[in-house]
This record gives structure tokens, C-alpha cells and sequence, in this order.
């Protein structure tokens, strides 16, 4: 189904960048404005958006964004990770990364004190390794 191939990373770098844009979305855009009904908390100035121009732009910005993003993840996913992480079980392992990867980056900010932002960044940095490995501990790889 989902042999190694250009257009299966393709698809699976999709899969990735789809489920981590929705979920940090979640995380950083919808939960926030639940707790507070606050417009301000979704986007700075929302009286902006009532134009069409920049909302245009807005929505050009984030499609040109993810293209960019599946393209680089297709590139890694085709040139350095072999016919075992790709299939049903990739896409689903891909998907659960993109999840844990985005709940990952944002964790940090929910159990560290301001004053500890050196940690809250390295910790930032190591979230795509642990990301990486609970997801593949999670859906193993086949044998």
C-alpha cells in the first residue's frame, strides 16, 4: 500500500505536518480560548481578519508553510529511513509522532517556571527524540 516510494513519503510527511499543525493547534490555540473565550487569544487582532486581503495572505502563508514542511519531511522520510517505516503501521506511527512531537514542545511551558527558560528550550529540542522513540515504542516496527 504504502511501499517505499517518492510519493508514499509524500504522503506520510502529509500525515505528519497535518496531525502536528492540528494538534498544536489544539494545544496552543483552542484550549486557550475555551478557558478564556477570549478572540485575543486566537489571533492578536481579530478586527484584521475582517479584511479580505489579509486573510487571503493569512491562509496563502500557512498552505505555502505546510507544503514547505511536507516537502522537507519527504526528503528525510525518502533518503533516510528505510521500507520498515513506511506501510499502514508508518503512516500510523508517522501520525503518532506528529502528535506527540506537538504536545511535547508545548509541555514545557505548562511545568517550568519562566525563570528556567534555558531548560524549557533544550527540553524543546529534545521532544523530537522522544517524540520519535515513544511513537516507535508505541506501533513497533515490523520485523
Amino acid at each position: 500500500m504504502l511501499a517505499k516510494s517518492k510519493r508514499s513519503a509524500l504522503v506520510l510527511s502529509a500525515i505528519t505536518v497535518l496531525v502536528f499543525g492540528f494538534v498544536s493547534a489544539l494545544v496552543n490555540i483552542l484550549i486557550p480560548y475555551l478557558l478564556s473565550s477570549d478572540p485575543h487569544t486566537i489571533v492578536a487582532r481579530p478586527e484584521s481578519l475582517d479584511e479580505p486581503s489579509e486573510f487571503t495572505t493569512l491562509i496563502v502563508f500557512m498552505v505555502v508553510l505546510l507544503l514547505i514542511l511536507i516537502a522537507i519531511g519527504a526528503f528525510w522520510l525518502y533518503r533516510f529511513f528505510g521500507e520498515r517505516y513506511y506501510g499502514l503501521r508508518g503512516a500510523l506511527r508517522w501520525a503518532l509522532f506528529g502528535a506527540i512531537f506537538a504536545v511535547c514542545l508545548k509541555a514545557p511551558d505548562w511545568f517550568l517556571a519562566d525563570s528556567l527558560r534555558t531548560l524549557r528550550d533544550v527540553l524543546r529540542i529534545l521532544s523530537i527524540l522522544l517524540a520519535f522513540f515513544l511513537a516507535r515504542w508505541i506501533v513497533p516496527l515490523e520485523k
